[in-house]
């Protein structure tokens, strides 16, 4: 341990600083784009499906960059600078999009976004919380990554309201102006990469157990990224990847589901919330068996185990009556809560902290294609029933948790016996 470095609370600003880069910059910009969607069309005469394809642009784009961002971050010290440039682009950018007339810009705009996701979406949390924690990592991962979806949850209804009594345009332009004012200060203020930029330890370095002590080897240690990407270890991350966000991209259709159900309109309301609710409260209980445990194969099989409860609950009970309705997909959204959350935990057990970043960003890539293919996946089982078989995407859920399950052990004992490098 290093004697000139000194204990403090700093690594929890550094979780709280998320709120800002993270949950503000992509999950407010990122993550609200359906309330845009009807306004935007009924004042341009276009379709919804007109209006929203730049989110089909938009995935494959941030796939692409994902690799990019993560030689960035491994690469960059100062990614303060890095973060904080990245939601000023993407502030103007989103400013420019109140002005839009033509479809050709919301193409444009989803490619440019696309670049900003690639690297906001998953790469830059998990590094900074693995860096800045030896003990707690868990709990300060699912704080850190909730902010993505708490933050949303909050701006929806503002938004909303704000639209019907403003237009879109005025609230898209005051929105990217106030978090360029907001976010790029604070950023540029509390964000390190490492402990030793501030001068500190990490959280729990220098505590004299074992736990603390594996912890910072496996910070220290890893496998090279050449390596990785050769290895079986790595192509089934991918696999286990790929079943958890399709089975994440079932909460698209929760409002859909209630709708069909026969749910009166706060009902439906309430569905989408609740599977919300449970993706963030998902995440704090995940963190806190990561932390409990200190074993990521365990905290990925919690994960697998809820999702298997909620579709299981669903199947056999849902539609008995509104409440069991609620209960499955609020257990079933602490299941998909883990795709921000094991995913970057069990590629660190497997591969090491040195080289987490590139590592990861190329796990991630897969994230983004399987959302899109998936989505149209379970749009063909729901109608291969005219429109009404939401049950079968529940099936298919239940195939893809028991293959992560399956995945996650070994991918952990596979990588484990990869060669390490300091």
């Amino acid at each position: 341990m290093d004697t000139t470095l000194k204990k403090s609370n700093y690594p929890w600003i550094i979780v709280l600083s998320c709120l800002f880069w993270s949950g503000m910059i992509f999950g407010v910009m990122g993550n609200t784009v359906g309330m845009y969607y009807t306004p935007v069309a009924q004042e341009m005469g276009w379709s919804t499906k007109q209006v929203s394809f730049f989110m089909t642009i938009y995935p494959i784009v941030a796939g692409i960059c994902s690799p990019i961002a993560g030689r960035v971050f491994n690469k960059t010290n100062k990614i303060q600078f890095v973060l904080a440039a990245l939601g000023v682009v993407w502030g103007l950018t989103y400013v420019w999009s109140s002005t839009y007339t033509q479809l050709w810009q919301w193409t444009v705009y989803g490619v440019i976004t696309g670049v900003l996701g690639g690297f906001l979406m998953y790469i830059p949390v998990p590094l900074v919380i693995n860096n800045w924690f030896t003990k707690g990592k868990g709990l300060a991962l699912g704080i850190a990554a909730c902010f993505t979806n708490l933050m949303p949850a909050i701006a929806n209804p503002i938004i909303s309201a704000q639209i019907a009594v403003h237009g879109w345009r005025p609230v898209r332009m005051a929105i990217g102006i106030g978090l360029i004012v907001i976010c790029t200060p604070v950023t540029l203020l509390l964000v390190r990469k490492t402990p030793k930029e501030k001068g500190v330890l990490a959280w729990g370095e220098g505590e004299e157990n074992s736990a603390a002590a594996a912890e910072k080897q496996l910070n220290q240690t890893g496998t090279s990224a050449s390596v990785a990407f050769k290895s079986a270890a790595f192509w089934l991350a991918l696999l286990s990847v790929a079943c958890l966000v399709s089975c994440a991209t079932i909460n698209q259709r929760i409002a859909s589901l209630a709708n069909a159900r026969g749910f009166d309109p706060v009902a439906v309301g309430m569905a989408a919330s609740i599977i919300l609710v449970g993706g963030v409260v998902g995440k704090f209980i995940l963190g806190a068996i990561r932390d409990k445990t200190g074993n990521a194969v365990i905290t990925g099989l919690c994960c697998a185990a809820f999702g298997l409860v909620g579709c299981a609950l669903f199947l056999f009970f849902g539609t008995a009556s509104v409440a069991m309705f609620y209960i499955s997909i609020l257990i079933y959204g602490f299941g998909y809560a883990g795709l921000t959350v094991v995913p970057p935990m069990v590629v660190e057990a497997a591969f090491g902290g040195k080289n987490f970043g590139q590592i990861y960003a190329n796990v991630s890539v897969v994230t983004c294609v399987a959302s899109s293919i998936t989505s149209y996946i379970y749009a063909a089982i729901i109608d291969s029933h005219g429109g009404n078989y939401f049950e079968g995407c529940f099936y298919f859920a239940i195939v893809l948790y028991a293959i992560f399950a399956v995945c996650v052990p070994l991918i952990v004992k596979l990588g484990q016996k990869l060669p390490r490098e300091e």
